[in-house]
């Protein structure tokens, strides 16, 4: 009797220690099941989605990926490699085929994206202190892009070709970041703050231009929208 009253209340503690780890992180559900098929590249491993699969974030946002869709990976950074693992190794390798293919169609913000891996991944069962150390190696590194029909298209670049790019970081603060979230568990807001000072050359778009104005020559003018 004895035991079984232990057993409960080592049951409770450890619930109401990962309730308070993901108390700033919403939990969202997958949606349907991942069955893939391997392909044959002999330098990258490479999987063909069987069926389609997705993820409900919490406040009803569906990420959906469709049945066909290869599987690369790539859009995990060199750090997240380097200082997490291969993304379909882990315990998150139903939020990394998501993420996967969030960075391959690039129709929502990747801001947006990286959020979306940080709740799939809780969901899918990864602490609160590891699944944020994950978003601030996206936050630093991970990839960004302009969604199609932003007003970058076809003003400051083209309209045929993707827009994405990965920003350039301090690799060793990111690593020292790294530490800091797995043993402080700093909120979010935190996070992103610290990610971006570890951010040496973010890419294009770091300077925002207000939509009625544009450059003439090297002078900023107005027009009438």
């Amino acid at each position: 009797m004895n035991r079984l009253i232990f057993a409960i209340a080592a049951a409770a503690f450890s619930a109401g220690i990962l309730a308070a780890e993901t108390a700033d992180i919403d939990s969202g559900t997958f949606d349907g099941k991942v069955v893939v098929e391997w392909l044959d590249d002999p330098f990258v491993p490479t999987m063909r989605l069987v069926e389609p699969f997705g993820f409900r974030q919490s406040k009803g946002k569906v990420w959906q990926v469709p049945e066909g869709h290869i599987v690369k990976g790539r859009g995990m950074p060199p750090l997240f490699r380097y200082l997490i693992g291969q993304p379909f190794s882990g315990g998150f390798r139903k939020s990394a085929i998501v993420y996967d293919h969030a960075t391959q169609a690039m129709e929502n913000p990747w801001d947006e994206a990286q959020r979306m891996f940080l709740e799939a991944s809780v969901s899918e069962g990864v602490s609160g202190p590891e699944a944020k150390a994950m978003y601030m190696l996206l936050r630093a590194q991970g990839s960004r892009w302009e969604v199609p029909g932003s007003r970058c298209y076809g003003s400051c670049h083209g309209k045929t070709e993707p827009l994405l790019w990965r920003p350039v970081v301090d690799e060793a603060m990111v690593a020292d970041l790294l530490g800091w979230v797995r043993r402080d568990d700093p909120s979010l807001v935190n996070i992103e703050q610290r990610a971006e000072r570890a951010v040496l050359d973010r890419g294009p778009h770091v300077f925002p231009v207000e939509r009625c104005l544009i450059f003439s020559g090297s002078t900023l003018v107005g027009r009438s929208c």
